[in-house]
Formats: C-alpha cells, sequence, structure tokens
C-alpha cells in the first residue's frame, strides 16, 4: 500500500505533536519522523489551490486534498465535514471513525 501526503498534512500533524506534554511530545515525533521515510509526499502549489470554489470553507490543506485525490487516491479521513464533501465531489473516501468499531 502507498501513502500520499502533503507537506500541508504533515505540517499540521507536527503542530498537533508539538501540541502534546513531555514525554509524549518527543515519542510522538520519534514515530513521526519514522512514519515520513515511509510515505509518498506530493506538493501541490497554494496558488491553485486557493482557487478551488470551497477554498473559503474548507482551506488550504483539506482543499488540496481535494485537488490531490480527485480520480486518483482514497482518502482517509476523520472530519466529517471534509469526508461527506469529498464523497459529494466525487472523490472516494473513508471516514476512520468508522473503522474504529472494527
Amino acid at each position: 500500500m502507498k501513502v500520499i501526503t502533503t507537506p500541508n498534512i504533515l505540517t499540521e500533524v507536527n503542530s498537533l505533536a508539538n501540541q502534546l506534554k513531555e514525554p509524549e511530545r518527543r515519542e510522538c515525533l520519534n514515530i513521526f519522523a519514522e512514519l515520513i521515510s515511509q510515505i509518498t509526499e506530493e506538493y501541490i502549489d497554494s496558488k491553485l489551490v486557493k482557487q478551488h470554489p470551497e477554498f473559503s470553507r474548507f482551506g488550504l490543506t483539506d482543499c488540496g486534498i481535494m485537488i490531490l485525490a480527485k480520480d486518483k487516491y482514497l482518502v482517509l479521513t476523520e472530519d466529517l465535514k471534509l469526508h461527506l464533501y469529498l464523497k459529494a465531489y466525487g472523490v472516494d473516501t473513508i471516514n476512520f471513525n468508522n473503522l474504529r468499531s472494527l
């Protein structure tokens, strides 16, 4: 399985990890560093992303996902608003919250 991410997604994960207290923050960032070496990072120009019609609703990271994933990737998210929009937009998506019970 190939995992794709964007610099914007990685930045958001990094910011969330930095909100943790020690020693969990350090442990999380160590795991994060390992995962980064195992994934493929794709860049999408922010000047293109800002032109998405839903930019003011979803912002840079989510609109980048919408553009990048369209007709190309399955998106795994726990963001219900994003999940529902992706489905309506024609992007294959799975809401991670639906997998928790499995």
